[in-house]
């Protein structure tokens, strides 16, 4: 895993560079962003905290994201290729973190710890993106150590309930999405607005599922991109077709529905006994956000809503944030 990271982070020898999509020249850059999801001020349970670190680039040359351009140029071959690499942490605990010994029907204490690589074929209508992911789930996963050291350092409540987790299990996830911008709209001023649909699915030992999405978007200078700012498997989030302007302001509102069929830190781990709840096999989530631009650096705050995920869950909707820092260069 460490020789993907090592091969994926290699830069590449230009900045940025001028490409041909649809009989005309848009830019295309490299971008490093980072992405972190915390439910403060709403709670501190389920799904508290995730963050993810990406890199991704225009070109198709890492070996780590070969066997995903070969599956995805079975099908497409005239678009531009952008590849990326991600690293990251999620984090869930029960409903209430001083809780030594959480109940039975509890969201159980749960850490991933992954690394993604996913290539992606795009231009400014459509975008199909494969990748994928090899992680831990368990305490090597640290996410316990992360969270107590964490809440340690600011004075939070000390979760007590992490020697309860599920058990150690290495995992993958083979993920595929694709985006289509179904409306599209600009005026002279710079105001516009677009209508992005996306479908996927995840299939893995962490996490099985096929999801659909609907986002709305308006504003002035919009990038001709196509994903939320938001920590998911097979995300395109960082593929973008930049506006020339300098900078960019725009509001989006987004709808997603998921069919879970297997979802490791719900049902427990795959041969292994551990805690485990009934979980909910269709979710809902909506998201509505802002995303500004300033030259090459990006930032973008999303509220996002979640659906009950299992039955015995006392506390319903969840909701959390999501914040990312992006530099393009």
């Amino acid at each position: 895993m460490f020789f993907i990271l090592l091969q994926t982070f290699s830069f590449a020898e230009e900045s940025s560079i001028q490409i041909e999509n649809d009989s005309e020249k848009s830019n295309s850059y490299n971008v490093i962003s980072l992405n972190v999801e915390n439910d403060i001020y709403f709670s501190d349970r389920y799904y508290t905290n995730g963050i993810q670190f990406g890199y991704t680039e225009t070109g198709d040359n890492w070996w780590a994201s070969y066997l995903q351009f070969k599956f995805l140029r079975l099908f497409i071959d005239d678009r531009t290729s952008f590849q990326t690499a991600n690293f990251g942490q999620l984090m869930n605990v029960s409903s209430e973190i001083n809780d030594r010994d959480p109940s039975l029907t509890d969201r159980p204490y749960a850490g991933v710890l992954y690394l993604g690589a996913t290539a992606h074929l795009a231009n400014e209508t459509r975008s199909d993106s494969f990748g994928i992911y090899l992680g831990v789930v368990g305490p090597l996963s640290l996410a316990g150590d992360t969270q107590k050291f964490i809440h340690e350092l600011l004075g939070s409540t000390r979760p007590m309930g992490w020697h309860t987790q599920i058990r150690n299990e290495p995992g993958f996830v083979l993920s595929y999405n694709h985006s289509e911008r179904l409306a599209d709209f600009d005026t002279d001023s710079g105001f516009g607005g677009d209508i992005i649909a996306s479908a996927g699915c995840d299939l893995g030992n962490i996490m099985s599922q096929a999801k659909a999405r609907m986002l709305f978007r308006a504003g002035f200078n919009m990038p001709k991109s196509f994903d939320t700012a938001r920590i998911d498997y097979g995300s395109n989030q960082d593929v973008a077709f930049l506006n020339p302007s300098s900078w960019h302001c725009y509001f989006y509102a987004g709808v997603t529905g998921r069919a879970v069929g297997y979802d490791i830190t719900l049902d427990g781990n795959t041969w292994k006994n551990s805690r485990s709840v009934d979980k909910d096999y269709f979710i809902g989530e909506a998201n509505v956000g802002i995303s500004t631009r300033i030259e090459c650096v990006q930032f973008d705050l999303t509220w996002n809503m979640r659906s009950r995920e299992f039955k015995t869950q006392e506390y319903k909707p969840h909701s959390f944030w999501s914040f990312t820092a992006k530099v393009f260069f």
